[in-house]
């Protein structure tokens, strides 16, 4: 699991799947249900041109479904109150009214015949441009309109054009317009400008006061080569007795953004930075973000410190939290930390060269023990989009992650669980990761057994042990990335949560984000709360304050968390899309990634996309989707199609407005045996 980077999600995007309730059927007893007709249903409307589904909010009930004249009554994302008019396994029902629009402002591509519509990006069905507002949109552009006229079920919707954008497939445009159609921030307010910049550009050394200096220790930074703001370094010392000394220095962002101000409202107005191909929208200004909270090497910075001395087994034995400042003596890249991993010569000192060593094997220590007590570890390629200087997709490849990478994952995990323990016992802001659903697990289970994939009896018990034990059974085979795959979606999301439930994938009783704040609003409450305690002001008065502010905050940073992942595979969809454009009728070596009874999905080995080969572009025959072993079998021919196989498909075309790939499926025979995972 990596978890140091905000940009990242602990559930790949799902598969698009056919209609149907999303609630799962219970280990024991009957599907879940409506109780009776009539049986009011609040939550919110996932709306298709024909039909919709109220999301349920109840794992006990399924999803509502809904069709006919009441559907007209809302739109995509609304909020709605409705009713069961048949219950049951898939129940259905009707909207009675709308409890709360989802947004003022909708996104999408404006039509000029019959008459003037703008086609929505989210879903749902085309809105009346009612006005133009003085501007000269032409057919097919991107553009923004403001919502006049809400539908009553009798009128339809209709609004104003507030903006055009521009035409598709231009990566400025392309840009702007996602920022639009997720509610993305763009430019600071100029009071946030100038918050930011009324501080300068160095730490005076007045700022040292009260704080404990850490000048003669190596303390590094380790990031991506293309990295611009670096909110974390480390050192590490060896203990007389035995053991280390672990530094994890955080930057102190919460020194400069204060609680109220307006560069605090923004913070919170933002909740995260959002990483997309070339361009980043940051949650703090730049001379923040890129400078004061930037911990550059050679230039003194303000820093939180997590102060940790470990048993030689890697055991944290006592700890300390407190304010600090250091002075970085490296930017190191993974890469120059991965060659000295591996004992080859970087041009450093003997003092730095010999942490960065002594690191790796803390890492390797600290990896074993987490292990041990069951924390699992999915360590799927990450994607990357290569763009030239216009933004246009040139490459999609896998980022490799080695030792490296694994050293500052440690350390940061270490971190952000010890920060948590030294907060026990008063109001807290922790990151949770509940037990998955039991239904789940067992399907999990039978899905496995029916795949040849040996099972412990104790996975129905929601341990993570059980499903380490897994992971590690098919470590290096080829079935290796399905069974990844199949395990992380029968998993929950990790949320934000001031109630702390423990965190299932670390198999930790307690964990929180404190290593990212230039990048986490909850992490910058987490060193708010952090310092209060420190000067000694998390008192009574204090923590009630923090008690009636957590739920609502940690509701909202979660929101706003999936919001920036949206819009990141979204964006990382789009350039696949653009990119594939160039590469139309060419033949590839292929794995099938996912089975569904409409098709069989494919990632081509040599460029990092994925695609669908319809069912109706396999070879002629009967199809029989088996979703326990997810497979299409052919009842005439008998072939059969099913994840991790290699195939060789053909681009047949590229759609970049549903930023989707159709590939066929080739007769010859792949190149390659059935995938397995590229070397690291």
């Amino acid at each position: 699991m990596r978890h140091r980077h905000p940009r990242r999600s602990n559930r790949p995007p799902s598969k698009p799947a056919a209609p149907a309730a999303r609630s799962p059927k219970p280990a024991n007893g009957p599907a879940p249900s409506h109780g009776a007709p009539g049986e009011i249903v609040e939550g919110v409307l996932q709306k298709k041109p024909r039909f919709g589904f109220v999301l349920s909010e109840n794992p006990a009930r399924p999803d509502l479904f809904v069709a006919g004249p009441s559907l007209r009554l809302a739109m995509d994302g609304d909020r709605v109150r409705a009713r069961v008019t048949r219950p049951g396994v898939r129940s259905e029902g009707e909207i009675l009214e709308v409890l709360s629009r989802k947004r003022s402002t909708l996104a999408g591509v404006f039509r000029s015949t019959p008459k003037p519509c703008l086609v929505p990006e989210e879903g749902g069905e085309p809105v009346r441009v009612a006005d133009v507002g003085g501007l000269k949109p032409k057919d097919g552009d991107l553009c923004v309109l403001r919502v006049s006229q809400w539908p009553d079920g009798e009128h339809e919707a209709a609004g104003t054009l507030i903006e055009v954008i521009g035409r598709r497939n231009d990566p400025a445009a392309d840009l702007a317009f996602l920022l639009r159609k997720h509610e993305l921030p763009g430019e600071f307010p100029p009071e946030v400008e100038r918050g930011a910049a009324a501080f300068g550009d160095e730490v005076p050394p007045s700022a040292y006061q009260g704080r404990k200096t850490f000048f003669d220790v190596p303390v590094f930074t380790i990031d991506g080569a293309d990295a611009k703001d670096f909110d974390d370094a480390v050192s590490l010392e060896r203990r007389p007795g035995g053991g280390w000394r672990l530094g994890v220095h955080i930057a102190d962002v919460a020194h400069y953004v204060t609680e109220g101000s307006a560069l605090d409202q923004e913070a919170i107005h933002r909740g995260t930075s959002v990483y997309l191909s070339g361009a980043v929208i940051p949650m703090l200004p730049f001379p923040l973000s890129d400078n004061l909270c930037s911990l550059r090497p050679h230039v003194a910075r303000l820093t939180l410190t997590c102060l940790m001395d470990l048993d030689p087994a890697g055991r944290v034995v006592h700890h300390d939290v407190f304010e600090s400042v250091i002075r970085s003596a490296r930017r190191f890249t993974y890469d120059e930390v991965e060659l000295i991993l591996q004992g080859q010569r970087v041009e450093v000192s003997d003092a730095v060269r010999d942490a960065v060593r002594e690191m790796g094997e803390l890492a390797r220590t600290l990896r074993a023990l987490r292990f041990g007590r069951g924390s699992l570890d999915f360590d799927f390629p990450e994607p990357v989009i290569i763009v030239d200087d216009k933004g246009w997709p040139i490459d999609a490849c896998r980022k490799e992650r080695g030792e490296s990478h694994r050293l500052i994952e440690e350390f940061m995990l270490l971190a952000n669980e010890t920060v948590a323990r030294h907060m026990a016992g008063g109001p807290f802001l922790y990151r949770i990761h509940e037990r998955p659903d039991p239904a789940k697990m067992e399907t999990l289970a039978k899905t496995l057994q029916a795949v040849g994939v040996a099972v412990p009896p104790t996975i129905a018990s929601g341990k993570p042990a059980a499903l380490r034990q897994v992971l590690e059974s098919v470590k290096g085979k080829p079935v290796e990335p399905m069974v990844h795959t199949l395990t992380l979606r029968s998993l929950k999301q990790a949320v934000y949560s001031p109630v702390n439930k423990g965190h299932f994938g670390l198999a930790s009783e307690a964990y929180t984000h404190f290593t990212s704040p230039i990048r986490r609003y909850p992490d910058l409450l987490v060193h708010r709360m952090v310092k209060e305690r420190i000067h000694g002001r998390f008192d009574a008065a204090r923590q009630s304050a923090w008690r009636g502010r957590l739920p609502g905050q940690t509701e909202e940073s979660s929101r706003l968390e999936r919001r920036a992942v949206e819009a990141e595979r979204e964006f990382l969809a789009l350039k696949r899309a653009q990119l594939m454009t160039r590469r139309v009728g060419e033949t590839f070596d292929a794995v099938v990634t996912g089975v569904t009874a409409f098709g069989v999905f494919v990632q081509p080995t040599a460029v990092f996309v994925e695609g669908l080969v319809n069912v109706e572009r396999l070879p002629r025959d009967r199809y029989q989707f088996d979703p326990l072993r997810l497979q299409l079998r052919g009842q005439r021919t008998n072939k059969s199609f099913r994840l991790g196989q290699a195939v060789r498909v053909r681009l047949a075309g590229v759609n970049v407005e549903k930023r989707e790939l159709d590939f066929a499926l080739e007769d010859a025979p792949p190149k390659t045996g059935t995938f397995s995972r590229r070397p690291r």
